[in-house]
């Protein structure tokens, strides 16, 4: 009986040991550092790049919004006419969803220009 509790006794030192090293090593893969972008600077030092492509994938979204709440107004109109405060509000939405890309837009133009001589590295 000695020898059984022996046994089950060195088994779970051995998941301990396992699970504490998995552990070590998981921490030890995580990256030291986040590094942070500074979305508003045209800094050449901030990736000009990632802002770019995260201020036009933001703008993508918007534009899919608009088009969305386009849609709704053009569904609205026909079941409540188009005098209803539903087909108005859901145009209003659509307008400002498309201007609010195109601001996105103009950002990331703004910052791929800063961002050329990186591009052009790249290539």
């Amino acid at each position: 009986m000695n020898n059984l509790a022996d046994t089950k006794l060195s088994c779970l030192i051995r998941w301990n040991v396992l699970t504490v090293l998995c552990s070590l090593g998981a921490a030890g893969c995580a990256p030291s550092s986040v590094e942070t972008i500074e979305m508003t600077s045209f800094d050449p030092s901030q990736d000009q790049v990632a802002i770019v492509s995260y201020y036009r994938g933001q703008a993508m979204d918007l534009r899919e919004k608009a088009a969305g709440y386009a849609e709704s107004a053009l569904r609205y109109e026909h079941l409540f006419g188009s005098q209803s405060d539903w087909v108005s509000g859901a145009r209003a939405l659509s307008q400002y969803y498309a201007e609010s890309a195109q601001e996105l837009e103009r950002l990331a133009e703004a910052h791929a220009k800063v961002a050329q001589p990186e591009i052009q590295k790249r290539r």
